[in-house]
């Protein structure tokens, strides 16, 4: 996301999540992976507000790999995310 505010943009359509796993590490951490199909969501301009439409290709899938971590309050917090675009999942 740190990508789109220096650009400045947003996101805009939607979104899919799915095929979501958690694998407890302890009672302090944890990986969740899940795959997202983002062959309709766009960037929007935000002070445009013009969309840039791109085309659908394998890219438009990606696949995220992240860690959590639970802080002092008991809050699950993400602490790392890698994505993997174009992943077959």
């Amino acid at each position: 996301m740190a990508e789109f505010e220096r650009a400045g943009a947003t996101l805009a359509g939607e979104a899919r999540y799915y095929d979501r796993k958690v694998t407890l590490n302890g009672k302090a951490s944890a990986v969740l992976t899940f795959c997202a199909d983002e062959s309709k969501g766009w960037s929007k301009g935000r002070k445009t507000m013009e969309i840039a439409r791109t085309p659908v290709t394998g890219n438009s899938y990606v696949l995220y790999n992240t860690r959590l971590d639970r802080d002092s309050d008991g809050v699950w917090q993400t602490s790392q995310i890698i994505s993997t675009r174009g992943a077959a999942q």
